[in-house]
């Protein structure tokens, strides 16, 4: 009975012995099948590679050997006797040296020029950068072999940071060296719209602000520092955007450039200029307006210190102004524009200044006027004869289309032989015939009586062409009538019978 007892204690202790063996080797193979490498970046101690991925063997598990047990319930376990053929090496990660002086070579509004030492034994480097204005991340943006780059599509007046670093590639794989940061800014941009204000016995301009600007440092040039920029006033802040001349003589050229400024790295960083030329005196002159037959006739009082004056129009107040033209004259007569529709003008003043005859403009104000193709109240129609006194020119349409025109002379400006203004209708026409008046009878080849005390178009024989259009109609016009070209007038007397609108303005 004892022996028996004894039998079953030792086959049960020899397969608890076995299950324990079996455990103890399933657990050190889930191990080995599971375990991941560590990812690298940059330089890693070798021995920590090497101890990531040294191969590991299985453990035996001990057991107590027993005699007493003559089968086993399970198969043995067969363990590896023999170690790798070859264990893997690893190289030690290279030294890579940190990028020195890094320097700004040159900068504009959008983009900025680095250089820096060579890095002895790099491959290449990386470049990293961020806004500082409005970031703490660097992002990189470039990797570059040489030693040096531009980074372009930058924003103007922003301070931005650089992390340069140097690389190695070894085996394959690629290190990283640790990173040398730069601090520096793009160039502030030009001041945008800088416009006029005044230019009476003051001289005032404007310009946009930009948000990320120290300041504004204004430079001015006249006769008094001999054509040549001086700055004359810095103003601190990027509130005030207007500045206002009070130091200026009536009459004078002053050139005037603005050139935002920011302050950073106790370096001032200025933007490039923008100029902006002013005759003080030269303001917007106060012009009215009449329309008639599809055009719009604008007048104006001169001012002193202009040449000539340019005339703009757009189709709404706050559109693009195109130019109409330019005149030395107080007057202009707009070409045809459509009927029933509101145009708004503006009338600016310039003069040729100097030897060099700049071109110095001065300002202007803004009006509108609604188009209407009648005259005087009366509706004209497509057929007609227009006549402009302050142009000194006459238009001849049928049906709608320009039939010729030419340079006329009208009555001498003087308060007793002028033009009558008006709309008429032709109600006489002879040819040949001869007019007569006071003191004077002149025999013409083409008469076309438009008024009923004798005021009509016909040739004059006794004019050379030179003396048509201009001014000679003040001291040297007629006594009324409208003295036009021979080869002009009886082109018109060919087509424009009785009842033809005449419109005289």
């Amino acid at each position: 009975m004892k022996n028996k007892l004894k039998r079953v204690f030792s086959a049960l202790l020899a397969v608890i012995t076995v299950f324990s063996a079996t455990a103890v080797f399933g657990t050190s193979t889930y191990a080995a099948e599971n375990e991941s490498l560590p990812v690298v970046y940059g330089e890693v101690d070798a021995d920590t590679i090497e101890a990531a991925t040294e191969p590991t063997e299985p453990t035996e598990p001990v057991t107590q050997p027993s005699t007493a047990v003559t089968e086993p319930t399970t198969q043995p376990v067969t363990v590896p006797t023999t170690a790798p053929a070859t264990q893997p090496t690893t190289k030690p990660a290279p030294k890579i040296g940190n990028v020195k002086n890094i320097v700004k070579t040159s900068f504009l509004t959008d983009r900025i020029t680095l250089t820096w030492d060579k890095v002895s034994g790099a491959s290449g480097y990386y470049i990293y950068y961020k806004n500082a204005d409005n970031s703490n991340t660097f992002k990189k943006v470039a990797e570059v072999k040489s030693n040096t780059c531009t980074v372009t599509k930058l924003l103007h007046t922003t301070q931005y940071h650089f992390k340069i670093s140097a690389y190695v590639v070894q085996d394959g794989v690629k290190y990283e060296g640790a990173g040398t940061v730069k601090k520096t800014a793009t160039q502030p941009g030009k001041a945008e719209n800088l416009r006029m204000k005044r230019s009476s016995s003051v001289i005032e301009f404007a310009w946009n602000r930009n948000s990320k600007a120290t300041g504004y440092k204004i430079y001015r040039a006249s006769g008094s520092t001999n054509g040549k920029y001086v700055l004359y006033k810095t103003i601190r802040g990027n509130s005030t955007t207007t500045f206002t001349d009070n130091n200026v003589e009536l009459g004078r050229a002053y050139y005037y450039c603005v050139k935002p400024f920011r302050e950073l790295y106790n370096t001032s960083y200025t933007a490039p200029s923008a100029d902006i030329k002013f005759i003080c005196g030269m303001s917007a002159p106060n012009y009215s307006m009449t329309s008639q037959l599809s055009r719009v006739s604008l007048s104006w009082n001169k001012n002193k210190y202009a040449t000539g004056y340019d005339i703009y129009y757009s189709t709404s107040k706050d559109g693009t102004f195109k130019k109409l033209g330019s005149t030395t004259n107080t007057y202009f007569n707009t070409v045809r524009l459509s009927n029933k529709k509101t145009y708004y003008f503006r009338v600016q003043p310039y003069k040729l200044n100097g030897a060099s005859k700049t071109k110095v403009v001065g300002t202007y104000s803004t009006k509108s006027k609604t188009v209407t193709k009648d005259a005087y109240g009366v509706s004209v129609g497509g057929t007609y004869i227009e006549i402009s006194l302050k142009q000194q020119h006459m238009w001849y349409y049928r049906d709608g289309e320009l039939y010729c025109h030419t340079d006329v002379v009208t009555g001498n400006d003087d308060g007793y032989h002028n033009t009558p203004k008006g709309a008429f209708s032709i109600w006489q026409r002879q040819s040949p015939t001869v007019l007569v008046g006071a003191g004077y009878a002149s025999p013409v080849d083409y008469w076309m009586a438009f008024t009923y005390n004798g005021v009509g178009i016909h040739d004059a024989s006794w004019r050379s062409n030179s003396e048509y259009g201009g001014t000679t109609y003040k001291g040297n016009g007629s006594h009324g009538c409208v003295n036009t070209p021979y080869n002009a007038v009886k082109k018109i007397y060919q087509k424009a019978g009785i009842g033809t609108r005449v419109v005289v303005y």
